[in-house]
């Protein structure tokens, strides 16, 4: 059992710039396993992947804007399921409404609940302890960590991996 233990960790060690992803991945499942228990240590229901959702939805009720789930998709960077699958989620906790729209009958307007309000009131100062937080992480690291995955973000939309491969190869 020690000899796999050791060539597991060796193998990892050793994994390539090409497995970008596998890392990124392992790295957004540690930051939202450890905010959820946050989250959970402080009695609240929000999931931690949704508070970008709730914190959205709050800033629109307070300048009077309407938001749909294609609104809230557009906003947030995410796919038109991505933005059904938290706002179903939120419903399920409570947390978010789904009205009719005035201006359209098709549609359907997002809001907060009164419990969802409340959760954005506690999630405010927790957001902050955790922007502080990490922070302090790229403080350590020596690296503006969010920036750079954006920029990462970015510098792919613009030239994919795809394209990128093809010109190291002339």
């Amino acid at each position: 059992m020690l000899r796999e233990k050791c060539i597991t960790k060796q193998y990892y060690e050793n994994l390539s710039g090409a497995f970008l992803a596998h890392f990124c991945r392992r790295l957004s499942d540690l930051v939202i396993e450890q905010s959820s228990t946050l989250i959970a240590d402080n009695n609240l229901k929000s999931p931690s992947t949704a508070i970008s959702t709730l914190f959205y939805l709050d800033d629109s009720d307070k300048a009077n804007q309407k938001v749909t789930v294609s609104n809230l998709a557009e906003a947030l960077g995410v796919s038109h399921q991505m933005a059904t699958q938290r706002v179903n989620s939120l419903q399920k906790l409570g947390l978010v409404d789904r009205i009719d729209s005035e201006e359209d009958a098709r549609a359907k307007v997002v809001v907060l609940t009164k419990l969802g309000k409340y959760e954005v009131l506690q999630l405010r100062p927790f957001s902050d302890e955790v922007t502080k937080a990490f922070n302090d992480l790229e403080l350590e690291l020596g690296a503006p960590l969010v920036a750079l995955i954006r920029k990462a973000e970015l510098s792919l939309l613009q030239v994919p991996l795809k394209q990128r491969i093809a010109e190291s190869k002339s």
